[in-house]
């Protein structure tokens, strides 16, 4: 279900009313053909007059036959879901029948075109910005996407279904192409001239990206260029195709194509504003519904009254087409003209659902294209297209193709395999196992489910300086998505993570997950943070000063606190235990609990010896001592009585030291000390030294 706000919804109680297609006419303009705009539209209950008649020669035939009528009737589910959801009445209506001859058009999907360019086309591009995270890996420069933030108010009209299925280097492969689109969305930038050939001119950005650095193959390149345009089609002004060169450093890169029409920035712009303002005006006709399905049965009505299907598209022999414009790959081709193709229905269906608050995917087969969408959480897939009558049996639409399951619609439903995916949607896309049972005059019944989806239990489990994630739910085969950044989790309305199975996320994440299921509900949201072990790690300091116990994180190291200080000892280290015989290395790892001690020594200073005491001229001494090991400084005192009474006190630095100042004629007596430091900082003094004395004759 969509968590989006719609900045499209129009206040007050709206009145629906089905618009003709004169409604939604296109305005005459630089983009229309050559043919006047009111002679190229017939009224489309005239179509047949002017449509061509497609055979499909071995098509299944009998398709119609059933759909119009075995399927008054919904289908029976299986049992076991029957508790799980309660029907939703709908209005009978009086069938009508078709001819068991008609069959729907197909072969309008075109597959993206792959053109090389010629050598040094890359010295006139730009490359889009790469930065390298600190794991080590490029990736592209796009803090404009987090995983649920829009990009744009355009973003609204985007599927992030399949995005959210990709890997890390995909992800970040479809963010540059979403960069690049949307710079030429909302500006006015001149596309470049790139190529030109036999075929036409080629148009791109001025920005190339380089696929082959993340690791993704040109195959793989084409494929998801092809989802991408799919799942946004708001970027209407892509072309059919990209453009391919090498890069000055040897690695494959990609330009998409821009329509010629479009490469003018101006009048791209203008062209923007004049889409932009018929998506508005068919959102406020979808706001009139009550109800998700009301809303998607008018999106699908509206395409369907607003254009025909363009039959003189010939994708096998182009040189043999006739076709009404060459946007038909574009849901420009709906909002602006009035011909288009299934890709044209498609991208416009996704566009307009999704903007109304409703999940829709574009999918393709390897010819035709058409939808999925999302009902009471559960999926189902619509085809616009093959409901388009375009007046033929006096009738402009049905709904044959509206809601079915994916069996029915690959079944008996199917035409020539066009339904059958390609298989690049393999885990792509949600199941659709529920089948509305419409015909052509009924849109069928509806189950809502009376259950809920699980909601996911988070598990987390410390390993080394990361948290290991898991995510499990009690409902049998639910899918779960998440989050990393206090986002909200979805499967298709916000850009989230889909769970693969166990992750590692970085302490303090915050991680946001939400199961779905079909036929159920949607879970509601489990959020936990990533936590990590955390140990403490105290400090026995033996009669020092205090130090603080430090909690630290499992795998990280404890801070070496300050030494501390005791009287008359030094600090001699961090030890493991009282016994310490193992001192503490402050780069290791804390894996545990633990006390750390501290290692003490008691300063203790020998007495120091005088080696002599001699009369220097000018009334002076000079004092020699012997060095005492480990002495910081050494205290010398003097007197004129052997008692030492009212001596006087100098210090020295080393073991000589001459004093000044003496009385001549005085015999003085001389005592000295070593002293060191304890962890204070304070001295602590020796013992005094034996008695010298000195007779100051000069």
């Amino acid at each position: 279900m969509k968590k989006r706000i719609l900045a499209l919804f129009l206040a007050g109680v709206m009145t629906f009313t089905m618009a003709s297609a004169e409604a939604f006419a296109t305005t005459p303009g630089e983009l229309t053909t050559d043919t006047e705009t009111e002679e190229m539209i017939p009224e489309k209950e005239n179509a047949a007059d002017t449509a061509e008649d497609v055979s499909l020669g071995d098509g299944n035939t009998g398709a119609a036959e059933e759909m119009f009528s075995d399927m008054s009737e919904p289908l029976e589910l299986p049992e076991e879901l029957a508790p799980r959801m309660v029907p939703e009445e709908t209005k009978p209506e009086e069938e009508t029948e078709l001819p068991e001859d008609w069959a729907p058009p197909v072969g309008g999907m075109e597959q993206p075109k792959v053109i090389e360019l010629p050598e040094g086309a890359a010295d006139s591009l730009d490359t889009v910005d790469l930065t390298e995270n600190a794991d080590g890996e490029l990736l592209y420069r796009s803090k404009v996407l987090g995983s649920q933030q829009y990009s744009s108010p355009w973003d609204i009209y985007s599927s992030n279904y399949i995005y959210n299925r990709l890997n890390e280097n995909e992800r970040t492969f479809w963010d540059a192409l979403d960069i690049v689109s949307l710079k030429y969305l909302t500006g006015t930038w001149n596309a470049q001239l790139l190529l030109k050939d036999e075929d036409g001119n080629y148009y791109g950005p001025g920005e190339m990206i380089v696929y082959e650095r993340l690791g993704i193959s040109k195959e793989r390149m084409s494929e998801l260029f092809m989802l991408f345009t799919y799942s946004n089609p708001q970027y209407y002004f892509l072309g059919e195709g990209a453009l391919l060169g090498t890069s000055n450093t040897g690695e494959g890169f990609m330009v998409p194509v821009i329509y010629e029409a479009f490469a003018n920035g101006t009048a791209r712009a203008a062209e923007t504003a004049r889409v932009k303002a018929q998506i508005d005006a068919m959102e406020a006709q979808i706001a009139a519904g009550t109800t998700e399905l009301e809303k998607i049965q008018i999106a699908h009505d509206l395409i369907i009254r607003k254009v025909m299907y363009d039959h003189g598209i010939n994708l096998d022999n182009p040189e043999a087409s006739q076709t009404q414009n060459p946007y038909h790959q574009s849901a420009y081709s709906v909002f602006a003209t009035d011909y288009t193709v299934c890709a044209g229905y498609t991208k416009a269906f996704t566009l307009l659902v999704n903007g109304a608050g409703i999940d829709a995917i574009s999918v393709t087969s390897y010819n035709h294209a058409w939808n999925l969408v999302s009902i009471n959480d559960s999926w189902y897939q619509i085809d616009c297209t093959w409901d388009d009558m375009d007046g033929e049996y006096g009738r402009d639409l049905m709904y044959g193709y509206f809601n079915r399951s994916t069996a029915m619609i690959t079944g008996a439903l199917d035409q020539q395999g066009s339904h059958r995916m390609e298989a690049y949607y393999n885990g792509m896309v949600p199941v659709c196992t529920q089948d509305s049972g419409a015909t052509a005059d009924s849109i069928g019944s509806y189950v809502t489910p009376t259950a809920q989806t699980a909601a996911p239990v988070i598990t987390q489990q410390y390993t080394d300086d990361k948290v290991a994630v898991t995510l499990t739910s009690a409902t049998p085969g639910a899918e779960i998505y998440y989050t990393i950044d206090s986002a909200v989790p979805s499967s298709s309305a916000t850009r989230c993570f889909y769970y693969r199975g166990t992750f590692t996320a970085k302490p303090d994440t915050v991680i946001n997950a939400v199961a779905v299921c079909d036929t159920l509900w949607d879970s509601g949201i489990t959020t936990a943070r990533a936590e990590t072990k955390t140990y403490t790690v105290k400090f026995d300091t033996g009669g020092g000063s205090k130090v603080s116990a430090q909690q630290v994180t499992a795998g990280k190291k404890v801070k070496k606190p300050s030494n501390p200080k005791r009287k008359k000892y030094t600090f001699e280290g961090w030890y493991t235990s009282k016994k310490y015989k193992t001192k503490w290395d402050f780069s290791k790892k804390v894996t545990k609990n633990m006390t750390l001690y501290a290692k003490w020594k008691k300063v203790s200073v020998k007495k120091v010896t005088i080696s002599k005491v001699t009369n220097v001229s000018g009334k002076k001494m000079k004092v020699t001592l012997k060095k005492v090991s480990g002495a910081k400084g050494y205290e010398i005192r003097y007197a004129t009585n052997s008692k030492m009474k009212s001596s006087r006190r100098v210090t020295a630095t080393s073991t000589g030291k001459t004093i000044k100042n003496l009385k001549k004629g005085k015999t003085y007596y001389v005592q000295a000390r070593a002293y060191k430091k304890d962890s204070r900082g304070n001295k602590v003094y020796g013992s005094w030294s034996k008695k010298k004395t000195v007779a100051i004759q000069k």
